[in-house]
């Protein structure tokens, strides 16, 4: 799910979206940034409510990390996404959905063809169709050193998304950010992990593996 993002920093309908958020976008994109930002990237750029309750920012790993995983791998593929309703009971994600939820601002992601055989699937960049950015939910933690971690929720995919893939994000309606970041019931925050509108997603295929 969502292989890379595409450049979280000074896009244009990014800083819309801070704006409305209430945070500055005061992140420096710098000239050795990439275009996409991969899983075990750092840093994203990424919202969520400090412990005085207020809207804040902070550039977050993306990826988890366990203090038991043996193997020193920093950034487990098996862990950059949290899927759907298991998650209340995770021993890994349990604890963030409950408490450390964030959100993503993003103007689209990029996701290969997983129907298709490996070497030969179609990698597609999905973009908003009414050309708005997406914001994703998200959870995060802190570790002992306070270095941020986050990681992006998934959930079934809609009809338009099942075409290439088993899942997709999170995606978040801006009216809704609020509730995403505070809320305590898990009904109404299930409610949000509900697969995104069809006419929310425009697939554009880039090319093949």
């Amino acid at each position: 799910m969502c292989g890379s993002i595409g450049n979280v920093i000074d896009h244009p309908l990014v800083q819309i979206l801070w704006e409305y958020l209430g945070i500055p976008n005061t992140f420096t994109s710098g000239s050795q940034l990439p275009n996409k930002f991969y899983p075990y990237y750092k840093p994203v750029p990424t919202a969520f409510k400090n412990t005085e309750g207020e809207m804040d920012a902070a550039q977050m790993n993306w990826g988890w990390v366990r203090e038991w995983d043996k193997g020193k791998r920093l950034f487990n593929s098996r862990r950059i996404s949290a899927k759907g309703q298991p998650i209340w009971d995770s021993k890994v994600w349990g604890k963030a959905i409950r408490n450390q939820r964030c959100l993503i601002p993003i103007p689209h992601f990029y996701e290969w063809n997983a129907n298709q055989p490996k070497g030969k699937r179609d990698c597609y960049r999905v973009e908003h169709a009414d050309g708005e950015a997406y914001i994703l939910g998200g959870i995060y933690e802190i570790n002992s050193d306070g270095e941020m971690f986050m990681s992006i929720c998934t959930t079934d995919p809609n009809k338009k998304m099942e075409k290439i893939h088993h899942r997709m994000p999170v995606i978040i309606d801006k009216k809704d950010s609020e509730e995403w970041l505070v809320s305590d019931n898990q009904q109404d925050v299930d409610n949000l992990m509900s697969s995104a509108p069809d006419n929310w997603i425009s697939l554009i295929k880039e090319r093949k593996e």
